[in-house]
């Protein structure tokens, strides 16, 4: 079970994620759309593996997390 921390981050790196992919490719088809979100996907699945989006949450929210 992973820890909230980690989840916190992923949701965290998430969010910021799919925001700028919105942002940058909001005047491109829906296929271009549809690649940069399964492009995210996938690298939160490679971050999912390792402890960056707990240092990312301390980075963000202090060491009280």
């Amino acid at each position: 079970m992973a820890e909230p921390p980690h989840i916190a981050g992923l949701v965290l790196i998430a969010l910021v994620m799919f925001l700028v992919g919105w942002l940058a490719l909001r005047k491109q088809p829906r296929a271009v759309k549809l690649f940069a979100a399964a492009l995210c996907i996938v690298g939160l699945g490679y971050l999912a593996t390792t402890n960056a989006p707990i240092d990312f949450v301390r980075l963000v929210f202090g060491e009280q997390v």
